[in-house]
């Protein structure tokens, strides 16, 4: 019998013990690329109903709006939304019911000041008063929220689109208001003002547009009328 010299039964070993480390890291390799395409709906006559993602904004100094426009883990209340930020805020939401705005106010020494326990759910606007001097950026991380229904009360209220998209009001799926309404974008100093009127043509002087998670005023000086957005995700 013709024997194996010990260098060659050597590499044989080590060659066996390469390839069988490269199909067990293949092995994993798939499994996970399994696992992830059937978490995310890639997988066959599987998927996903939930959409998660992030959207980030950044504050600038002073006086700016702003919307939440997913719904956050564990609560959409202000303190999860934006946690302890390097410096003082003031979170000013507009109450409908009092026609009066309720504060959330942050402090780097006290901490967080919420007598209402303020929650910001996709559809709602607020002020942020960014006192830290400098551009504070904020990241909201959740779940889209699929199906909405908000109500454009009768006077002021601050709104937002349900859904993180950009756009103007046709884009975003805002309905054509029943009555003349006014909406008021705040610039950092005053308010650029659109007007809709049916018997003008519409909106004046434009389309008002808004960026991802900017929120704006709407006066309504006629009866409530609903805003429904509908995400489809799937076949």
């Amino acid at each position: 019998m013709k024997r194996t010299k010990p260098t060659q039964t050597k590499r044989a070993r080590n060659a066996l013990v390469h390839y069988t480390v490269l199909a067990f890291a293949f092995a994993l390799i798939l499994s996970a690329t399994l696992m992830f395409c059937s978490s995310v709906g890639f997988a066959q006559a599987v998927y996903s109903l939930n959409m998660v993602g992030y959207v980030t904004k950044t504050a600038p100094p002073g006086l700016s709006m702003f919307s939440n426009q997913l719904n956050a883990d564990p609560d959409n209340r202000v303190q999860t939304l934006i946690g302890t930020p390097a410096g003082s805020i003031t979170v000013s939401k507009f109450h409908v019911p009092d026609r009066n705005f309720v504060l959330a106010i942050y402090d780097q020494d006290s901490g967080w000041n919420d007598p209402t326990s303020m929650v910001l759910n996709p559809g709602e606007g607020a002020f942020l008063d960014n006192a830290t001097g400098a551009p504070l950026p904020l990241l909201f991380v959740g779940e889209v929220q699929l199906n909405s229904t908000i109500i454009i009360h009768p006077g002021l209220g601050i709104y937002s689109s349900p859904l993180p998209i950009a756009g103007d009001l046709n884009a975003i799926g805002f309905p054509t208001p029943p009555c003349p309404i006014s909406l008021f974008k705040f610039n950092g100093i005053a308010y650029d003002v659109y007007v809709f009127d049916p018997d003008a043509g519409g909106w004046n002087p434009s389309v008002p547009t808004v960026k991802i998670a900017d929120a704006f005023f709407l006066d309504n000086p006629c009866f409530s009328f609903t805003w429904n957005r509908n995400f489809v995700v799937g076949p």
